[in-house]
């Protein structure tokens, strides 16, 4: 049934995007890129290999100076040790479905994981000030780089470096532009049951040379009041979100609390060849000794209640460019109140046109089931990414 729902999908987009020549050719556009990222996991004494091919397609057609279509399909073939060796990986891997489930795992055994799916596919209108937008979109409403609080239709996890596009949502969204940098906007979330569902607004305005956005709604159970501000504070940037939830009904997300809130600053500069970047986030229902400890690599967050599990989580970023082929940058995450942190060297070089090489870390540190402080997992991954 998932196969077929997939080839449903993907069929007539191919036979959309065959089409080619004269001024049919000018409604089509198409991208993608094919990475193949080897990568080596230390869990406590265990040693994990893993092989990831991953491929992505992005078309779009635009029908009329009023219409667009867009659909993009993300393919990733895995073998090694987790496919081997974790129990119900597939499971695990076939995220990101929403309402509808766009998804398949045409290979599924113990050597070898092929998941593939759609995760856009939507068709938007827009004419004048308005635009409607309908089907798998990304409603990005965070202005942040590690934590975003005001994510409330389709959180994501700053450790899934591999998935640059980040999760949709299966909904539809109503902008009206009521000026060169004001908006009101409406979004709905498809959902079976009110655990799942969001509905909420949002109106944007600028003053002071400052964006600021304020929300409202209902999200997973809460009634929701959220804003957020873009702007500067000398040659730096200045960013922040805040959101609060207030219990209305209960849900599988909110049975722990009657009310929450989530906050996140940020500021970023660059002067000649260095990039920094620093956040702080706090979590009201947060703990400085949580027991689920870090987020797993590349697990993608419930809903934005889970950016992070401790009470407080602090974050900064430093990148460096070498030269006009190399950058090099580092990340570190720590929790004050606790002696937990996570470490994220990267490397990247522009071997060609279109073609980078990648060089990752990721190191968590913290205490184990038993209470005992160690370096729970230490990843490495290089990735080689061709773009076209």
């Amino acid at each position: 049934m998932r196969l077929r729902i997939f080839f449903v999908v993907l069929l007539p987009v191919r036979a959309l995007f065959a089409q080619d020549g004269g001024e049919d050719s000018k409604k089509f556009s198409f991208k993608g890129y094919l990475k193949d990222m080897p990568s080596l996991n230390y869990y406590g004494d265990s040693l994990l290999s893993q092989n990831l091919i991953h491929n992505r397609l992005n078309f779009a057609w635009y029908a009329n100076k009023e219409i667009t279509v867009v659909a993009q399909f993300r393919t990733r073939l895995f073998t090694g040790d987790f496919v081997k060796r974790v129990p119900d990986y597939s499971a695990f891997i076939d995220v990101n479905n929403d309402y509808f489930h766009l998804s398949a795992n045409p290979i599924n055994n113990k050597s070898v994981l092929l998941n593939t799916m759609a995760d856009r596919l939507y068709i938007q209108w827009s004419k004048d000030n308005w635009e409607i937008k309908a089907g798998r979109q990304r409603i990005n409403w965070g202005k942040n780089l590690a934590w975003n609080p005001n994510d409330w239709f389709n959180a994501y996890s700053f450790f899934d470096f591999d998935y640059e596009e980040r999760p949709g949502s299966d909904a539809l969204r109503i902008s009206h532009y009521t000026g060169v940098l004001s908006s009101v906007e409406v979004a709905a979330k498809m959902a079976k049951d009110i655990d799942h569902f969001v509905g909420a607004g949002m109106w944007k305005i600028n003053k002071w040379n400052y964006d600021f956005q304020f929300l409202g709604g209902l999200a997973q159970g809460d009634l929701g009041l959220g804003s957020g501000w873009a702007g500067n504070l000398g040659t730096a940037s200045f960013k922040g979100e805040l959101t609060y939830f207030h219990k209305a009904t209960q849900t599988i997300f909110n049975s722990a609390y009657q009310d929450m809130f989530l906050g996140a600053i940020s500021m970023d500069y660059s002067i000649s060849k260095f990039y920094f970047n620093g956040s702080v986030m706090y979590n009201s229902q947060g703990s400085y000794h949580p027991d689920t400890g870090f987020t797993i690599v590349g697990i993608r967050p419930g809903t934005v209640r889970n950016l992070s599990p401790y009470t407080w989580s602090s974050f900064i970023q430093a990148t460096y460019r070498v030269s006009p082929l190399l950058n090099s940058g580092l990340s570190v995450i720590a929790y004050p109140g606790s002696e937990a942190f996570f470490i994220n060297p990267t490397l990247t070089i522009s071997a060609m046109q279109n073609l980078d090489i990648d060089l990752i870390g990721q190191f968590f540190y913290g205490y184990n089931q038993y209470g005992n402080f160690e370096s729970l997992i230490k990843a490495g991954y290089l990735r080689l990414k061709w773009s076209f």
